[in-house]
């Protein structure tokens, strides 16, 4: 498979980004989700037919892209004005978004804000993600940022691993085998040594705050203010955990799918990295979305 790689430049470093195919052909953005990387993206990429132009963003502090600067906090909603410069820098007036848990949850946000450039939208198990969105007790909500500065030593420091020590690790954080692991890590270990390395993942992310400790009905509303075409593509493996009818995700795509007849949902069978491990599992709903414009909600 042929990419295109290259950065673009931003006031405190660079954005790494993919490509793969015809730049004439009909714009895709894919954003990844928390601790991850475009990599997450390749085994879907394949699968896409030649007619779309798809673009893969390395979020800051992921895969080969620069972090944000040291110091500070990274909230849920930092990654949505880095969509926008790489929009801005794509030149794009509309396009089809794509995203998997919080890159799912940072695309809603952002078709909130533009509306009219997100042509239509692809949310991978954003479940996950979508449950620590909403932070109604506001103990928790100060609490992470308490626990951020207390332990600030702990979210700036790099570990050093062996490549044997950083595949366990990856293996160990997600329900992935090692072919899998091998195409996480290709954007993320950074060379230190003979067999030493680090991951490029920045260690902020692991406390992420709500946007604002406002009530469910916020992000409901704000979800489905626009009519935006999307698709819900929900890991069956996560149900128990995340798509209880008491979960936000749960009651956000019912809302969703009700009040727009171009919102779809469906299960598919695997865990939350399915569109890694088995993409060919859903692309054929996928691609039917992307051709068609009316849906029904399977939810």
């Amino acid at each position: 498979m042929e990419l295109k790689e290259w950065k673009l430049k931003v006031p405190w470093g660079n954005i790494a980004l993919l490509s793969h195919g015809n730049t004439s052909g009909e714009p895709v953005l894919l954003v990844h989700g928390r601790l991850d990387s475009a990599a997450t993206f390749l085994p879907l990429l394949k699968l896409m037919p030649a007619k779309y132009y798809c673009v893969l963003v390395d979020l800051p502090g992921n895969g080969k892209s620069d972090p944000f600067p040291k110091g500070m906090a990274l909230t849920r909603f930092i990654g949505v004005p880095v969509i926008d410069l790489v929009v801005q820098h794509l030149g794009w007036e509309q396009f089809i978004y794509i995203g998997h848990s919080l890159g799912s949850e940072q695309g809603m946000f952002y078709a909130s804000i533009y509306p009219k450039r997100v042509k239509k939208a692809i949310y991978l198990d954003p479940g996950p993600s979508l449950e620590y969105c909403n932070v109604q007790d506001y103990k928790r909500f100060f609490k992470s940022y308490q626990d951020f500065y207390d332990n600030y030593h702990k979210y700036d420091s790099e570990r050093a691993y062996t490549k044997e020590q950083a595949m366990r690790s990856v293996l160990n954080a997600r329900a992935i085998n090692e072919e899998e692991a091998e195409i996480v890590l290709s954007r993320c270990l950074v060379e230190m040594g003979p067999n030493l390395y680090r991951l490029s993942w920045d260690r902020r992310y692991k406390i992420t705050p709500g946007f604002n400790s406002l009530p469910e009905q916020f992000y409901i509303d704000l979800f489905s203010q626009h009519r935006t075409p999307s698709l819900f593509i929900c890991a069956s493996l996560m149900t128990d955990f995340y798509y209880q009818q008491s979960n936000l995700s749960v009651k956000l795509m019912s809302h969703m799918s009700e009040a727009n007849k171009n919102v779809n949902v469906i299960w598919v069978e695997g865990g939350h990295d399915v569109h890694l491990t088995n993409p060919e599992r859903f692309i054929e709903e996928l691609l039917m979305f992307l051709d068609n414009d009316i849906l029904i909600s399977k939810l």
